[in-house]
């Protein structure tokens, strides 16, 4: 008998860790699932657009500058010049950009993958100094071949809705596709007529649909910023180089501002660094949103699995104290296993259900099918439908302890500790005044 019970004990403890082995391929599992989702994502951005970015903008003015070349003396030590024109570039930062965007959000299905995308409404208002225009006109040796334009850019830009519209007063502008930029060639530009920008300064708006998933972000190019963005999803996460200087969240969507300066961005200098093909600084002052799914399917069951072995050896302990105290019943190590699969498959029946319906749905389901499968199997073996009663109070209290950790984004490690915590502590009080010595001496006998 002795042989018997310590075999049984040893058996016990090779089912616990022999059950993570399932625990790791379901683990597997989700992470392929995580993958396929990402596939169905990267499938969507395709044929929708992806993250976009918006620059806005810059004004600038191509022009020829009439330069006289020495080419030496001839024969007779006469001095040769030579005229040259050489095209060239003046760049010209907005005084100030005021960004207005408006984010409708919706899920595009790919088979059983639903991705979240947006639609923009973006109204952009800049005005601009016109003296260094003025200064080039005054010169006597440049002269303008090109009307200078006004470039904005857009990362993706597929997900343009329609032509947009660029205005200087009254007047709208053509625009044509392709920024013009070397270094921001995605977007667009209108060209500006010389009537229009006669005076010290000029202002215009554009306006323009965008498509996009997830993220939108702005780089501004201007001495003074503002950006605001709102939008109907609930779970934004602000990124990028400055955060908003307001927010408001709901569970009706976001508003955020963004206010931004010359002296905050160097947006100068890093764009002069891009005039002359060196952009590795660019982006450095982006800033932006993105839409959240604060804690997915995926994430969750992640999560979940982890605590997977602590489900099973919490009801292990249960079965051996209910055992060992009881004395009544032998509980065999093919019930272990049994009850150890079915606490395995309920993390699959979790990841399954939640594809097709609500997490918590899926979550309680899969809890309430596998406790109640284990607590009639028990009530079977043990001959006690009272005993099957309370396997299932314990697992379902279990559930819902775990159910309410792994929906935790901020305090998952604290619940986690105190579950464990508390499962010691109780396990502790139950056995207190047990003599460990007398129990396995009447198991041996």
């Amino acid at each position: 008998m002795k042989q018997l019970f310590a075999n049984k004990y040893l058996w016990i403890l090779v089912i616990i860790f022999g059950l993570n082995i399932p625990l790791a391929m379901i683990e597997g599992q989700i992470e392929d699932r995580t993958q396929q989702r990402n596939v169905a994502k990267n499938s969507v951005r395709q044929s929708w657009t992806g993250e976009q970015d918006v620059f806005a903008g810059v004004m600038v003015i191509p022009y020829q500058k009439k330069v006289i070349v020495n080419k030496g003396s001839n024969a007779k030590n006469v001095e040769q010049l030579e005229i040259k024109w050489i095209d060239s570039r003046q760049y010209i930062l907005a005084d100030s950009i005021t960004v207005q965007s408006r984010l409708k959000s919706q899920k595009l299905a790919k088979g059983i993958y639903r991705v979240p995308v947006y639609t923009a409404d973006i109204n952009i208002a800049g005005r601009f100094d016109l003296s260094q225009y003025a200064k080039l006109k005054a010169d006597e040796s440049v002269v303008f071949k090109r009307q200078p334009f006004i470039a904005l850019g857009v990362n993706d830009s597929r997900g343009l809705l329609g032509v947009p519209k660029v205005l200087v007063g009254e007047s709208a502008l053509k625009v044509e596709p392709g920024t013009g930029l070397e270094f921001y060639a995605s977007g667009f530009n209108a060209h500006l007529d010389d009537s229009l920008i006669q005076g010290k300064q000029f202002s215009f708006s554009a306006e323009m649909q965008l498509n996009g998933m997830e993220a939108l972000s702005y780089l501004t190019a201007a001495k003074e910023s503002s950006v605001s963005v709102s939008s109907d999803w609930p779970h934004p996460e602000f990124f990028g180089a400055f955060l908003p200087v307001k927010r408001t969240i709901s569970d009706q969507g976001f508003s955020a501002s963004w206010q931004t300066s010359l002296f905050a961005t160097s947006i100068g200098s890093t764009l002069q660094q891009c005039f002359a093909n060196d952009c590795r600084n660019l982006k450095n002052s982006l800033l932006g949103v993105r839409h959240i799914q604060p804690v997915d399917i995926y994430l969750k069951s992640l999560r979940s699995i982890k605590y997977g072995f602590l489900v099973i050896l919490v009801t292990f302990c249960v079965f051996a104290l209910y055992e060992l105290l009881s004395r009544q019943i032998a509980i065999h190590p093919i019930s272990y296993l049994l009850t150890g699969s079915a606490l395995a498959i309920f993390f699959l029946l979790l990841i399954a259900l939640s594809e097709h319906w609500s997490f918590g749905f899926a979550y309680w389901l899969a809890s309430l099918s596998c406790s109640s499968l284990i607590a009639f199997y028990v009530a079977s073996q043990s001959g006690s439908k009272s005993y099957g009663a309370y396997i299932m109070a314990i697992l379902n209290s279990l559930y819902t302890i775990l159910y309410f950790i792994i929906r935790s984004e901020d305090h998952a490690l604290l619940s986690g500790t105190l579950l464990l915590f508390f499962i010691l502590a109780t396990i502790m009080t139950v056995t207190r005044k047990l003599d460990w010595y007398q129990v396995m001496s009447r198991k041996h006998e």
